[in-house]
């Protein structure tokens, strides 16, 4: 871009990137007030820079950073492959200086490619239009949603079922509902392309949900006796751009297929919510596969407001 020097992310250059961070971060709450609030924007950027092959660039207009883009090259477990990613304090440009990501894109991701990388992600606030912009002329979209909402005390969902505390013995349950979300994410319009698990794999992954019960909480919907849904909370951790304090995450929700569209899934969120609320948690996380079309247009309507998308682009 003329006018504009791309150079290495480097020491002398942290203070004047974390205060672009920080300035998107301050719109970024104006949009959404249960973001978590922070002060030093600059351990922001080292946790992505602390990475293993982490790498960050900055564009400059004379002697002033006006943009920044840090990413990563990382092993993808669930496909068995590399890919890119920028993280959530990732990519921040001043006013008027989006375009200059496009070429901050270009000089990464030849990197990323020759690593081995030629899928790349991409975490951008949902509510900033003009730094989502360059990324969609850069050929990328939205896969995945992350997002908030208040807990509350939720009125009664009249759906003929029971919900009751989770416990070891419903760990097949949980398996068969593992792998019913994992079948139909991998049909249209989907097509997630991760292998599906044996019903071994779904145990073993969800054997120890019981564990611990500071840092999950397991619900189960029965009707007539028969349990069929689930939901799990989870304690998130805390400490990026993404988590609020005092937030609880709802990390995975499932009908069995024959019981869907009954009322299950809001009378499982509206118990979830509102034991939340009882508990002193003041928001609840979730998040979501955009082209999961369930998902998508479900808990836009329960409350939930997209916080972050997560943006892709796949390489021939």
């Amino acid at each position: 871009m003329p006018g504009i020097e791309i150079q290495p992310l480097e020491d002398e250059h942290l203070a004047a990137a974390a205060a672009l961070l920080a300035d998107r971060h301050s719109r970024h709450r104006q949009a959404e007030a249960l973001l978590p609030e922070f002060s030093d924007f600059r351990a922001q950027l080292q946790r992505d820079l602390d990475h293993e092959q982490a790498g960050g660039v900055v564009a400059l207009s004379g002697d002033k950073v006006v943009a920044l883009l840090i990413g990563r090259v990382e092993e993808d477990p669930l496909l068995g492959d590399r890919r890119a990613i920028v993280d959530f304090a990732g990519c921040a440009a001043a006013e008027g200086q989006g375009e200059t990501i496009r070429d901050l894109y270009a000089a990464l991701a030849a990197r990323w490619v020759a690593a081995g990388a030629t899928r790349h992600l991409a975490l951008i606030p949902a509510s900033d239009e003009a730094l989502m912009d360059p990324w969609l002329r850069l050929a990328f979209g939205v896969q995945y949603v992350w997002a908030v909402r208040e807990t509350a005390a939720m009125k009664p969902v009249e759906a003929d079922v029971e919900i009751r505390a989770g416990k070891p013995d419903d760990l097949e349950l949980v398996a068969q509902l593992d792998r019913s979300l994992y079948e139909h994410q991998a049909g249209p319009p989907s097509f997630s392309g991760l292998a599906i698990p044996s019903d071994e794999e779904f145990r073993a992954d969800w054997s120890d949900l019981w564990d611990d019960p500071e840092l999950y909480t397991h619900f189960v919907a029965e009707r007539a006796g028969r349990p069929v849904g689930h939901l799990v909370l989870f304690r998130r951790p805390t400490g990026d751009l993404r988590v609020p304090n005092s937030n609880i995450d709802l990390s995975h929700a499932a009908t069995l297929p024959a019981a869907r569209r009954s009322g299950v899934s809001l009378a499982l969120t509206g118990h979830a919510l509102t034991w939340a609320h009882e508990h002193g948690f003041r928001s609840m996380t979730t998040d979501w596969r955009s082209v999961n079309l369930l998902s998508a247009r479900y808990w836009p309507r329960r409350g939930f407001r997209p916080t972050y998308y997560r943006l892709y682009r796949a390489l021939p």
